[in-house]
Order: structure tokens, then C-alpha cells, then sequence
């Protein structure tokens, strides 16, 4: 009784020690910042320290590697975005995760090889002094040779794979015309702030005239009153177009991976007007043809096929070859004796598994089914951005073209309102209003420029035109490729 009861006692030990060491009595509460009063906690403090010590690493390398001040241009800029956007490493590494999972899922078919090793020594329940010792060694080899589950889950992988590497595609063109347009975005504020500027000297030339005719008493106060009204008006706007270059020039350091505070001269000026000739059909074949969105809604209904070839192999055995080695003693431990071989096959199939394959199939199929659904999505998804694009492009490119004219009629007007004015036949109403015409205009001017450059990388973005290609460069590609007539004869093939 005495020898139980300490064995007793050694097991309850036992258990409570592998229980704590387990977590088996590890607390359910989750301690946050709002339910512990503000307070971290342990594994709270961890975290914040660990990004802590990746800001200070970040900030370190940040001093050593990126200068105060960086000239870009278009080919520079998206090179800095594709090499250090975020987003993008992400969907890399996804893809590289994916690759692996190829490899780790095909080594199923590989051969296996094994080693086991035993060793007993036990004492004769009558005769205390007899003692067996006894020892064993075992290698076995197995070579699959039938897998349909295994072989589909390759298949299925490989498609996966095959998506990733698109959905990277995806996502290096998302930095590009990220990049691109916070470029843009950048230029044009700064054209804004050469408008708003000269509209302050404008306005600035004319207080002086209006101040010049009132000194003599050929006009009003009210006169002067209005002239620095506006001219108030126009330097209020320059400080916010000079706040919205800076926040544009923030927003691109961000999307090029360099810190918020350098200061960046663009090559670019002004944005230009290059025209771009393709037909929305040209658009629209090609962007079918290469989008890699599509090839990702693609692979997915292909991986999703794979998978319900994978569920319906539970009614399919599964082969394999099998040979092992083994040696044995019964009077040491090495074992080194006794030997003996096998050779075989081995044959598994579930005669019944309580409808668990059946349902898993139905599980599988509408996956699929939906898969094909998320494909005719991602379809019509592109053919919009394209479309939407492309309509936007023509609509700016107009534009262009009505906004240049009015800037040359706003200054005539402006000039003649001046005139007019000084010689004492003109009001002060007409010159301010012929002012703020103008100012319109050139704004008007510059937003048109910019509208079109940036729908022309939108619609190159969504027609999956290559990284390589410098934004405004792809209509010849597009025009060139015969997309038309390879989507029409890939539509008949399908339907023979």
C-alpha cells in the first residue's frame, strides 16, 4: 500500500507538472490596452519592442543610405517603387511561398527511406535472476506508385503557383502606376503653384495701378478695396497649392520607399502631351490576352479543378512498393544478428468512410463553380477598367486642346482689361473678372494635361502592358500585337 500510494503521488506530480509546462492552465483572458486601464502587457511590451528596434535598424540604414535631396524622372521613379514598395515584397514572397509548396507538395512521390531501433531488456516474472536482453534494426524502403490524391495536389499546387507569380505581376503594375501618378500628382501641384504665383503678381501689378489712379482721384476706394481683396484671395491660394505640392512630394517619397523629408526635383517640369493611337478594340483584346489579374482568376479555377480530382480520389486506392531489412538478437542490444529481408506492395482503399469523400466532392465542386464565377468577374472587371480608361483618355485629350485656347483668350483679355483701365476707360470689375478668367484657365490647363497623362498609365495598367515599357510607350505595342485577330481565332477554337 505504501509503494502505491508513492507511486500515486509521483503520477499526480507528474501530471500537474506536464500540464503546466503544456499551458493546460494558461489563462483564457486576453489583456489588452483597453481592458488592463492603458497598461501593456508582457506580450504586448514585446511587439511594441520589437518594432521599436525595427524602426531604429530602418533609421539607421535610412542616414547611411538615402541622401537629403533625389532628382527623379518617370524610368527612375517607378524603378525606385518596383524595387522598394512594400505591397509588392509581399506578394513576392507569396510567390516564392508558393513555389516551395510545390516542391514540399511533390515530395510525396519520392521515395522514403527508414531506420528504427529497438533494445529491450526484461527480467522473468518467476525466476528474478533471469534477465533477456534483446535488440533491433530495421531499414525499410517505399516507392509510391499510385497517388491520385498526391498527383492532384501537385497538379493543384502548380497552378497555384502559377497564380501567385500573376498576382505579383499584379501588384509590381499597381506600385508602377502608384509610382507614376503620385509623379504626376507632384509636377502638376507645383504647375498649380507657378499659376497661383503669377496670379499674386497679376493681381500685385494691379493694387499698384488702382492705388496709382486713386492717388490722383480718378477711381474710388472701393476700387482699391476689391484690387487687394483679390489679391488676398490669390495669395491664400498659393500657400494652399504650395501645402499640396509638399503633401505631393511626401505621398511620392512613401511610394518609392525613401523618407518622407527628401526634398525631390522632378526632370519633368510640366507635363506633356503625347498622343496615343489605339482603338478601344486594340485595348480591350490585348488587355484579355495579358492582364495578369486574368491569369490569376485563371489558375484559380484550374487549382479548384485539381481539387475535386483531389476529393474524388477517396474512392481510388493508393499503390506503393515496399522492401525492408531488419536484424535482430535476443542476447544483446546491437542487434546484429538474425537477419532477415522483405519485399512487397502495399494496397490501401476506403470501402466506406461514413459519406466523408462524397461530401468533401460537393464541397470541392461548388468551390469550383464559384472559382468560374470569380473568373467572368475578373473578366468583366477588366474590360470596365479598360473601357472606363480609355473613354476618360479621349474626354481628357479634348480638353487639352479647348483649355490651351482659353489660357492664349483669357490673356488677350486680361491684357486688353488692363489697358483699358489705365487709359480710364475700362472698370476695375472688368480687369479683376478678366483675372480670374485667366487663372481658371491655366488651372483648368494644367488639370486636363495631367488628367490625360495619368488616364494613359491607368489604361496601360489595366491592358497589362509590360513593366518595362516607360509609360506613354505602349500604344505602338498595343497597335502592333494583332490582339484582335489572336483573341478571334482562340474564340473559334474554343467553340469547334
Amino acid at each position: 500500500m505504501e509503494v502505491f500510494s508513492m507511486n500515486k503521488k509521483a503520477l499526480t506530480l507528474a501530471i500537474l507538472f506536464s500540464m503546466a509546462t503544456t499551458g493546460a492552465f494558461a489563462s483564457d483572458l486576453v489583456t489588452t490596452t483597453v481592458n488592463n486601464s492603458g497598461k501593456l502587457s508582457k506580450l504586448q511590451e514585446q511587439a511594441v519592442l520589437l518594432t521599436q528596434k525595427q524602426l531604429a535598424d530602418k533609421a539607421a540604414k535610412d542616414v547611411a543610405t538615402f541622401p537629403s535631396a533625389l532628382a527623379l524622372n518617370e524610368v527612375k521613379t517607378v524603378d525606385l517603387a518596383l524595387k522598394n514598395n512594400r505591397t509588392a515584397k509581399q506578394s513576392m514572397w507569396a510567390y516564392e511561398a508558393a513555389k516551395s509548396t510545390v516542391s514540399a507538395t511533390a515530395a510525396s512521390k519520392n521515395p522514403s527511406v527508414g531506420y528504427s531501433y529497438s533494445a529491450t531488456r526484461a527480467r522473468g516474472a518467476t525466476d528474478a535472476s533471469s534477465v533477456t536482453e534483446r535488440g533491433t534494426n530495421g531499414f525499410s524502403l517505399s516507392v509510391p506508385v499510385y497517388t491520385p490524391s498526391v498527383d492532384a495536389a501537385i497538379d493543384g499546387a502548380r497552378y497555384d503557383r502559377e497564380g501567385a507569380g500573376a498576382s505579383y505581376e499584379e501588384a509590381l503594375q499597381t506600385a508602377k502606376l502608384t509610382a507614376i501618378s503620385d509623379y504626376y500628382t507632384l509636377i502638376m501641384y507645383r504647375n498649380l503653384v507657378d499659376v497661383a504665383q503669377q496670379s499674386v503678381r497679376d493681381y500685385d501689378g494691379h493694387v499698384t495701378n488702382v492705388q496709382a489712379q486713386y492717388n490722383v482721384g480718378l477711381v474710388a476706394s472701393s476700387d482699391v478695396l476689391a484690387a487687394r481683396t483679390n489679391l488676398a484671395d490669390a495669395q491664400t491660394t498659393l500657400i494652399t497649392r504650395q501645402n499640396s505640392a509638399d503633401v505631393a512630394e511626401t505621398d511620392l517619397n512613401i511610394v518609392i520607399g525613401y523618407p518622407v523629408s527628401t526634398s525631390i526635383e522632378t526632370a519633368d517640369k510640366e507635363m506633356r502631351y503625347l498622343p496615343y493611337n489605339v482603338t478601344l478594340e486594340q485595348a480591350k483584346a490585348y488587355a484579355l490576352l495579358h492582364r495578369a489579374t486574368l491569369v490569376k482568376s485563371a489558375m484559380d479555377v484550374k487549382s479548384a479543378e485539381e481539387s475535386v480530382k483531389q476529393a474524388k480520389a477517396g474512392y481510388l486506392p493508393t499503390v506503393s512498393l515496399t522492401a525492408g531489412k531488419n536484424y535482430a538478437s535476443d542476447d544483446n542490444y546491437r542487434g546484429t544478428s538474425n537477419n532477415g529481408w522483405s519485399v512487397g506492395a502495399n494496397a490501401s482503399l476506403d470501402i466506406w468512410d461514413g459519406g466523408s469523400t462524397r461530401n468533401t466532392i460537393k464541397v470541392r465542386e461548388a468551390q469550383l463553380e464559384s472559382a468560374k464565377e470569380a473568373n467572368l468577374a475578373a473578366v468583366d472587371g477588366v474590360l470596365y477598367d479598360v473601357q472606363s480608361a480609355y473613354l476618360n483618355l479621349r474626354a481628357a485629350e479634348q480638353t487639352i486642346s479647348s483649355t490651351k485656347v482659353a489660357v492664349e483668350e483669357g490673356q488677350e483679355s486680361f491684357r486688353i482689361a488692363s489697358l483699358r483701365y489705365r487709359a480710364g476707360v475700362g472698370s476695375n470689375l472688368d480687369v479683376l473678372d478678366a483675372e480670374t478668367s485667366l487663372t481658371t484657365a491655366r488651372n483648368n490647363y494644367v488639370q486636363a494635361l495631367y488628367n490625360y497623362n495619368i488616364y494613359v498609365a491607368t489604361l496601360e495598367q489595366a491592358v497589362g502592358v509590360p513593366l518595362e515599357t516607360p509609360v506613354g510607350h505602349g500604344a505602338p505595342l498595343i497597335a502592333n500585337s494583332d490582339s484582335v485577330n489572336t483573341l478571334a481565332n482562340l474564340a473559334a477554337q474554343v467553340t469547334k
